[in-house]
């Protein structure tokens, strides 16, 4: 998503990345991988807890989730995968923006 963050910019979406760690840690990463959106710090896991995103340790850690809200805030798109590697392409889920409209 990095690497083509204009694309989601060009159909008027915007991307956060919410990390289960303290502000500190994920502003940090957000600069060593050079992510140019938003990237929120969770520490408590409360978004986590509220869109049933678990961590688990049969997936090394936190499980990787990727939703796609409308302009209403109502959940259009939800994946929750099982391994840190399992996330939908970037393809896919920009046609699941498409969809939208």
């Amino acid at each position: 998503m990095r690497d083509r963050y204009g694309a989601f910019q060009e159909r008027g979406a915007e991307v956060l990345a919410i990390a289960p760690d303290t502000a500190e840690h994920a502003r940090r990463y957000c600069e060593r991988e050079s992510i140019p959106f938003p990237c929120l710090a969770d520490p408590e896991r409360a978004v986590f807890r509220q869109y049933d995103v678990k961590s688990a340790a049969i997936s090394l850690g936190q499980r990787p989730a990727l939703f796609v809200l409308d302009k209403e805030g109502v959940v259009r798109y939800a994946y929750l995968g099982w391994q840190q590697w399992e996330i939908p392409s970037v393809d896919d889920t920009l046609a699941e923006l498409d969809a939208l409209g």
